[in-house]
């Protein structure tokens, strides 16, 4: 892919970003959603279960929601997060990602969620590098690779019963990044499953 195309994509991921501050402005307000994940270079339905890669690569995320519409059982949202995990021997992956969601509540406290997000994925090798220089090999040191994440998810929600207490969620990510080997993967499958809690914590003025 073209320099100037991934600079196009990583732009309209930062307008996504941007664009959450706009429509934040009438919210009192935020919860602060954090979650734990198993990372996979998989493709959906590989794995135990369809949804659990082994051995397990482990990740957090961290991020918040902002509301643009809520009904008795419908709200549309998008979120702006920051994610980090360690895939054995290939990465240390660091993401910056926004997601347009939407979820369905079936009546407390369950409620069921899907979420589209596009974003800039920063990939830094986990194995050692090695370049020919004068016909010697020497370690090369390396900051990483900038590269453009996609994702879609699926999760479902339990919200507590008690006022401003946790949601607790699971959900399982499809996402890809690219281009990751031009020459044989340009494009690298992803799963991952998040346990994660959101709770009531940035607050504003309307």
């Amino acid at each position: 892919m073209k320099t100037r195309q991934i600079r196009w994509i990583i732009g309209l991921a930062l307008l996504f970003l941007l664009n959450t501050k706009t429509s934040a402005q009438q919210e009192v307000s935020r919860p602060l959603v954090l979650s734990l994940f198993n990372n996979a270079t998989l493709l959906p339905g590989a794995g135990k279960l369809g949804v659990w890669g082994t051995p397990v690569h482990p990740g957090i995320s961290l991020g918040t929601e902002f509301l643009y519409s809520t009904r008795p059982h419908h709200d549309w949202f998008q979120t702006a997060r920051f994610a980090y995990h360690y895939h054995r021997y290939i990465q240390h992956s660091v993401q910056l990602m926004s997601e347009v969601g939407y979820r369905y509540h079936f009546g407390n406290p369950l409620d069921l969620e899907s979420r589209f997000g596009l974003g800039y994925l920063h990939s830094i090798s986990a194995a050692q590098i090695f370049e020919l220089n004068e016909g010697v090999y020497a370690q090369k040191t390396s900051l990483g690779r900038p590269q453009v994440a996609a994702s879609l998810s699926l999760g479902l929600g339990y919200q507590l019963p008690e006022s401003n207490t946790p949601r607790i969620f699971l959900a399982y990510q499809f996402y890809v990044q690219f281009p990751f080997v031009n020459e044989y993967v340009p494009i690298l499958p992803n799963i991952a499953m998040h346990l994660g809690l959101s709770f009531p914590f940035f607050h504003q003025k309307q």
